[in-house]
């Protein structure tokens, strides 16, 4: 059985993370948004995005990477223990990757919410389809809401896209409850609706 680890994602891993991110957008969207916008998805243009993203120091995204364990990892986060070597120039064991971060929608969404306090989000969780129903999710799941905890939240949020029924049960499965607070996720076109999921990270 294979085992999965997390770690913080790096800016070496930038390229491997766009490969992946494309990847999981053409299997989990495909329907949901136009063809042309996936099929227009860039690995170069994604990579020197988050090549930039992941090296803002500013940046109030702490984003995590999932990896394949390998045979001797159960432990040790050996990988780690290179960097500055040229195996840290590029991880292909990435697998999934995802971010958390303090809120970002806009009032309009959040205030719909009976509390807000110690409200996080979890802004990314991204598989690639060669670990669908691996439990390579779970594992990236539960280490982002670590995360989460680590950075102080009690609660969290999360945006789902409308017809994504399959992350729907994935995340109802671990805990998630399902809001009737919907929002349009515009940084595509056409347009996406997306709804919004909550848990108690208490």
């Amino acid at each position: 059985m294979t085992e999965f680890r997390v770690r913080p994602a790096r800016v070496c891993d930038a390229a491997r993370i766009a490969e992946v991110h494309i990847a999981a957008w053409r299997a989990a969207y495909r329907g949901i948004m136009t063809d042309d916008v996936l099929d227009s998805l860039d690995l170069e243009r994604q990579s020197a995005a988050w090549s930039t993203n992941l090296g803002d120091e500013q940046s109030p995204m702490s984003s995590l990477v999932a990896v394949r364990a390998g045979p001797h990892e159960a432990t040790a986060d050996t990988h780690e223990a290179t960097a500055g070597t040229d195996e840290a120039t590029a991880d292909p064991r990435i697998i999934g990757f995802g971010g958390v971060c303090p809120p970002r929608d806009v009032a309009e969404v959040l205030d719909r919410l009976p509390d807000t306090s110690g409200l996080g989000q979890l802004a990314s969780i991204n598989l690639h389809p060669d670990v669908f129903g691996t439990g390579a999710g779970a594992v990236l799941l539960h280490a982002l809401e670590d995360e989460l905890r680590e950075l102080g939240f009690t609660r969290a949020y999360l945006m789902v896209a409308e017809g994504n029924e399959r992350a729907m049960r994935f995340y109802a499965k671990h805990g998630w409850h399902r809001t009737e607070i919907t929002h349009v996720f515009d940084g595509v076109t056409p347009a996406v609706p997306e709804r919004l999921f909550t848990i108690d990270l208490g």
